[in-house]
């Protein structure tokens, strides 16, 4: 059994998200890009991210009056607009509550309620579900902002786009450090109804720079692609395909729902090298009947968590598809991973080492 000395060490920075992402050296190129929509017709650059991220932050300070601690929820599938509207927020002092985009009316009205948010960005189709739910939770109509592809006029809502003025250098307004929040965090609800899951800046910092230095060894910005399957509203997306792309300068193709066909597709028209899934997906290849027409032969690598993965199923695609399987273990209130396999498997052999 491996030491803890064994373990690679991680230094864990004492500054708030801004400052990690966007403040910090980096060892990529600022016109590298980070999100890129799953039919390539738009992209972010790190330098898109963070201009535009300032203009919304700018945005909520001047039109918005927004207060250090106020609560922006995020009612959206994931799109490539998902990082500027969670760093504009945090940017301006803010924190975010990510919402699940499944919700009914009733359900993100209670979500509104119990964390007290100031202001919900969702997507033109779940306009309808967030003009009632701001209803039901007494927020003014005038709370809601629009993100993703149509940025055509609503009676009901803007376009954060359309907030946007040019880029002002000018200092933050409120000093944020790693022991503030920023997410809200909502747990499944599994003993009761969701609770919100108070996450700080240094709590997401720390989970990044150990990702980084355990499973994110197998990977780097020159070389490498990730899919972004994971739900961004969950911490396991949130983390692992939101935030830390952007501070390591991956490339992540943003996938809005899991069908079986257009993520093979997508494995194949970007030669993407790195998946973070759930076990359903793996399940989904191992018995997909049209997997084998498909050029999947980029994929070099799938990290699996949130429901426990057999042995048996790891080898059998490691068999049929030569993609390495690991484990990694983690929950909602870790930010969220804990525990990883750190070395390559082999089909027949499991290593159970798990980073700390």
């Amino acid at each position: 059994m491996p030491t803890a000395s064994s373990y690679p060490s991680c230094d864990i920075p004492t500054v708030d998200l801004w400052n990690f992402m966007f403040e910090s050296p980096r060892d990529f190129p600022e016109d590298k890009v980070i999100y890129r929509a799953l039919d390539d017709s738009r992209r972010y650059t790190f330098a898109e991210v963070k201009s535009t991220a300032i203009a919304f932050g700018n945005a909520l300070l001047d039109g918005w009056n927004w207060q250090k601690g106020e609560i922006l929820c995020v009612f959206s599938p994931n799109d490539v607009d998902y990082a500027p509207c969670v760093h504009g927020t945090l940017y301006a002092g803010g924190i975010i509550a990510p919402a699940n985009p499944g919700y009914g009316a009733k359900d993100l009205a209670y979500m509104l309620k119990n964390s007290g948010a100031k202001a919900i960005v969702t997507q033109k189709a779940l306009l309808k579900v967030a003009v009632e739910a701001a209803k039901i939770a007494e927020l003014p109509q005038s709370s809601i902002i629009l993100l993703g592809e149509d940025v055509s006029h609503s009676t009901d809502a803007t376009h954060f786009k359309k907030l946007l003025k040019p880029d002002e250098q000018r200092k933050r307004p409120y000093e944020i450090v790693g022991e503030d929040l920023a997410f809200l965090a909502y747990s499944s609800g599994t003993t009761g109804l969701p609770k919100g899951v108070m996450l700080t800046h240094t709590n997401v910092v720390a989970d990044v720079c150990q990702i980084k230095n355990s499973v994110g060894h197998n990977y780097t910005w020159e070389n490498d692609r990730l899919l972004g399957l994971l739900p961004f509203f969950h911490i396991y997306g949130l983390t692992g395909l939101v935030n830390q792309p952007l501070h390591r300068g991956l490339e992540v193709v943003v996938m809005p729902q899991f069908n079986l066909d257009a993520f093979c597709t997508a494995i194949q028209r970007y030669k993407i090298t790195f998946l973070y899934v759930a076990p359903p997906v793996i399940v989904q290849l191992s018995r997909g009947s049209n997997v084998h027409k498909y050029d999947l032969s980029s994929l070099r690598m799938m990290t699996s968590g949130a429901a426990p993965l057999t042995k048996e199923l790891v080898s059998f695609v490691h068999r049929k598809l030569n993609i390495k399987v690991n484990q990694a273990y983690g929950l909602s209130e870790t930010s969220p991973m804990t525990h990883t396999q750190v070395r390559k498997m082999t089909a027949d052999r499991v290593i159970v080492e798990i980073q700390h």
